[in-house]
């Protein structure tokens, strides 16, 4: 019955998404087409409270997988419509809306096509890396970790996410791209981020070329680079915490904290590239940063799936 829930809320999120696409045919004017976007946003935004409260990881990924999806997407098709860029096709919209592999539809184009041979590569290789990164979490999750210090914890289990993490996004970009179905590789190999700002060029790239295009730019890009870096990160941290808000059906704030606390650290790197052996210690400065904040960000997620068996920190 949960999954018909979610598939109600990905349902109505694409209708949302074809009647601003039939808003932007009607030729409206700069105000209309912002009173057009609060109003489908706001529905979109709410869509996710067809899921009961009682079932919350549910309503979580109804939100992953359709509200926050069309939101992005409706911002990124009115950006394009203020400046003046031909109206996106019917077909297109279709395409590109259910499409979660790239979130800016102007770079459809400009997105590596890798031949049938290479896509198969990647995903007979990143099968295997799965697997073990599966075997491997399951593991971790049935330790006594009440015999253990916290951070150890909370350092195993987000390291071994992430790689079960990186090869699921693989797998499933080179299955959407075996389809015929364009995509965006999610992550760069983020393990060898040398400072934060790396590291969020690295991961999620589709959200970080939605990013850059539309919300970085914009506000003043590399002509501003702090102050168009912190904003990124306040539209970062105002997304997961509604995210998880809604989920979890409380304003819990701990997402604000992540977001702003990388935002800091990514301004203050964003012109740092260490190279040769200096760059070893920034790597390993890196991940102790990124695992250190990350009990703020798991803190969200474990009040949907217990993340900690350690009951995690007191102060939640």
């Amino acid at each position: 019955m949960a999954i018909l829930f979610i598939a109600e809320v990905i349902a109505a999120d694409f209708l949302i998404a074809c009647l601003f696409r039939a808003a932007l045919g009607l030729g409206l004017g700069r105000t209309g087409r912002t009173v057009a976007l609060f109003i489908l946003g706001l529905l979109a935004a709410l869509a996710p409270l067809l899921v009961p409260a009682r079932y919350p990881l549910h309503r979580f990924l109804a939100i992953c997988g359709g509200s926050v999806v069309v939101l992005v997407k409706l911002y990124d098709l009115y950006v394009d419509a203020n400046k003046g860029r031909a109206k996106p096709t019917w077909r297109s919209v279709l395409i590109f809306v259910p499409n979660a592999f790239f979130l800016v539809l102007r770079k459809r184009d400009s997105l590596p096509r890798p031949s049938r041979r290479e896509n198969l590569r990647q995903l007979g290789l990143n099968l295997v890396g799965l697997a073990a990164g599966v075997v491997i979490e399951v593991w971790l999750f049935q330790v006594d970790w009440y015999r253990y210090p916290f951070l150890l914890e909370n350092s195993a289990k987000v390291i071994a996410l992430y790689l079960a993490l990186i090869p699921a996004m693989a797998v499933l970009v080179a299955i959407w791209r075996l389809l015929g179905a364009p995509a965006l590789d999610f992550m760069d190999n983020p393990f060898a981020s040398r400072t934060p700002a790396d590291f969020w060029r690295r991961y999620n790239r589709p959200v970080q070329q939605f990013f850059y295009e539309d919300v970085f730019k914009p506000v003043g890009g590399f002509r501003a680079p702090v102050r168009a870096t912190l904003l990124v990160f306040v539209v970062s941290a105002a997304i997961h915490e509604y995210v998880f808000d809604m989920a979890a059906g409380r304003i819990q704030g701990y997402q604000t904290l992540f977001f702003l606390t990388q935002g800091v650290a990514v301004a203050a790197t964003i012109r740092i590239k260490p190279r040769g052996w200096v760059a070893v210690p920034w790597i390993i400065g890196t991940w102790a940063f990124n695992l250190a904040t990350s009990i703020l960000f798991f803190a969200s997620m474990n009040e949907l799936v217990p993340f900690w068996s350690s009951g995690g920190p007191r102060w939640p």
